[in-house]
């Protein structure tokens, strides 16, 4: 039996976002990891005052940014890692 469109698309679909996550999202959270979490970086020096300072960050709190980075570089960052082969073989198809 022939795949349906459905089927096919979301095959194909799969393709392209796997090759996106490897070659625009990985590599921004190494950089985040790095830069953020490393000893003396932004996550030690950023202050919620100066965060207060900027209208476009008007309301987020420390605590919230540092949960979200937290989920962006402890927890997708290594789940990409630990999947990179199986996104390899999609992206490449891409």
């Amino acid at each position: 039996m022939p795949l349906t469109a459905l089927e096919q698309n979301t095959v194909s679909r799969s393709f392209f976002v796997a090759k996106k996550v490897l070659e625009e999202v990985k590599p921004v959270l190494d950089a985040l990891n790095i830069i953020y979490d490393a000893g003396g970086g932004v996550k030690e020096t950023l202050t919620q005052a100066e965060l207060d300072e900027i209208p476009a960050f008007s309301g987020l709190t420390k605590t919230q940014l540092d949960d979200g980075l937290y989920a962006l570089t402890a927890v997708i960052r290594p789940a990409i890692t630990n999947a990179f082969t199986a996104l390899a073989q999609l992206a490449t198809r891409a």
